[in-house]
């Protein structure tokens, strides 16, 4: 399924502010990147990066924020996407700072809203829908709750959070929920008059009603929307809409329309350097070139999908955002532990004071009564501080049991996304294969033995590397479990405790199938087998809690 060019809307933070004077050229560049970011990524980020250089001159931390949330919206538009969660943590810690010395205020709130909105693009790119929504959800709670806010502002990005929530529902292919969504921003638009806002829910309205079958009425959205973009100068969202009007041209069997569309928005993508809208178009055109019987022309086409598609959604970026995150978590513990050790010292601190004063007064009344009263104090205290101790030794040893627990959790977590992203990778592998193997009849002689070459390249791309990187990752996380499999079953072949590993993540006979490339049979036979070699006898004992137990 060709994905969809779907119009999402990010907001880099208009706050009221007063800007200091070394915050002049810091402005200027900003406001510089804010208008290059839809038309060149790159110029914009150059800019954002100028404005960096002066953050320490900054006094205001309004000033701040907008300056890390532009700098976070040019990473995340070049596709650097561990760099653009930085800029955005970094603003909201300043958010957080800000909120502690002086209070909440409209333009920390406004902050706090644009820094969950963007994170959730962040995620919506690495196609991680289900945090995209949660930050999404955040941002509008975050709105919802602010009573001080100017009307005009709260509009504006609550308009730009249906959007994007909606565009969830379209990534899921729930085309019938997104449709109120878009709608219902385009009618709070209406009074804002934002013609940027105007033309990507134009966009989006037109790809639910394609998707619905509407496919006239999606036409004219979409023609409104290219109108638009063109008066702005948005060159990446004419590359978004042609790609959808060539969809749509499909739809009606106008291939070659459809192929002129395509290759508009491939021209502007290669122009702005927008490798998203450039992977939909190389997409499309391949199946449309297929269609047109230029098949040379659609294997170059496909190839040149999968090599950039491959690069825009890997492994690794995930990886790296789900460690940013941990550690962006961690040190917001650390500071509340650090702030709440402060807080403890100064209460003592103050009791201390009290006892020395009441210690003096109660030395004038006597030494004896004096002495029995340090006495009688002393026990209490004594009593209270070994209290204290065995309460704080059991938060402590509790607090670590926790950290632990959470700790193996998120390495299950990241191991179980491994598995996933192998599971996915062999599944692609082999569809596309198979669909090429049975198209292959119908391709002229000359070109079946191209055919015959690119099922074997896709075959043979199952590399052995990524079973090797599981199992790390998988010892890593269950230290214990090889050692003592090793040592109470030593006749295990390397295949069998291979199988082992996947069953003890709970993986259906299924997923493992399609991990390993064998047949469903393969994998059932197999478990037989496994089930007589660890002496299992009866069905009455479960083959994966057995592993789960070990």
């Amino acid at each position: 399924m060709v994905a969809l060019g779907v119009a999402l809307l990010s907001f880099t933070g208009t706050f009221a502010q007063a800007v200091s004077p070394a915050g002049n050229s810091c402005a200027k560049h900003v406001e510089i990147a804010k208008q290059l970011l839809p038309l060149n990524a790159d110029s914009a980020l150059v800019h954002a990066l100028e404005a960096e250089k002066c953050f320490g001159e900054l006094r205001s931390s309004e000033e701040k924020v907008r300056l890390l949330i532009v700098l976070g919206d040019a990473h995340q538009n070049v596709r650097d996407m561990p760099a653009a969660l930085g800029a955005y943590q970094r603003a909201q810690g300043v958010v957080d700072e800000s909120i502690t010395k002086e209070g909440m205020s409209p333009a920390l709130t406004l902050a706090r809203a644009d820094i969950a909105m963007n994170i959730g693009l962040l995620h919506f790119s690495l196609r991680d829908l289900d945090k995209s929504i949660g930050h999404f959800t955040h941002a509008l709670h975050i709105l919802d709750g602010a009573t001080a806010l100017d009307s005009m502002e709260l509009a504006l990005r609550k308009v730009r959070l249906f959007n994007n929530m909606a565009a969830v529902y379209v990534r899921q292919s729930d085309f019938a929920t997104a449709l109120p969504y878009f709608q219902q921003a385009l009618q709070m638009n209406h009074p804002l008059n934002d013609a940027r806002n105007a033309g990507s829910l134009n966009n989006n309205i037109g790809i639910c009603l394609m998707e619905l079958g509407d496919h006239e009425e999606a036409n004219e959205y979409f023609l409104k929307s290219l109108a638009v973009r063109k008066e702005l100068g948005d060159a990446r969202g004419q590359a978004q809409v042609l790609n959808n009007l060539g969809k749509n041209q499909v739809n009606f069997g106008r291939f070659s329309e459809a192929r002129d569309h395509f290759e508009q928005a491939l021209a502007i993508g290669e122009r702005i350097g927008s490798r998203e809208s450039m992977v939909i178009s190389w997409e499309s055109l391949s199946l449309v070139y297929d269609t047109l019987r230029k098949y040379e022309a659609a294997l170059e086409a496909h190839r040149a999908f999968k090599a950039l598609n491959d690069s825009l959604y890997n492994a690794d970026s995930r990886l790296t955002i789900a460690r940013l995150e941990e550690e962006f978590r961690r040190d917001k513990e650390r500071e509340l532990f650090h702030a709440e050790g402060a807080r403890k010292d100064a209460e003592n601190a103050r009791q201390r004071i009290w006892n020395f004063a009441l210690i003096g007064a109660l030395f004038f009344l006597g030494l004896t009564t004096f002495l029995v009263f340090k006495v009688l104090r002393q026990r209490v205290r004594t009593s209270r501080l070994e209290q204290e101790k065995l309460r704080l030794e059991r938060e402590k040893l509790e607090a670590e049991q926790s950290a632990l627990q959470e700790s193996l959790a998120s390495k299950d977590r990241e191991l179980t996304a491994n598995a996933l992203f192998l599971l996915k990778r062999n599944e692609l592998i082999a569809h596309i294969a198979e669909r090429l193997l049975k198209a292959k009849p119908t391709f002229r002689q000359e070109n079946q033995q191209v055919i015959m070459e690119i099922v074997r390249d896709l075959q043979a791309s199952h590399d052995e590397h990524n079973w090797k990187e599981f199992e790390a990752h998988f010892t890593r996380v269950h230290s214990s479990f090889y050692s003592t499999l090793q040592e109470r079953f030593p006749e295990l072949t390397p295949n069998e405790r291979k199988l082992c590993a996947f069953l003890r993540l709970n993986m259906s006979t299924k997923d493992i199938s399609a991990i390993t490339q064998q047949t469903v049979n393969s994998i059932t036979v197999a478990r037989s087998r496994l089930r007589k070699k660890l002496s299992i006898e009866g069905e009455e004992t479960n083959l994966v809690d057995f592993l789960q137990s070990m």
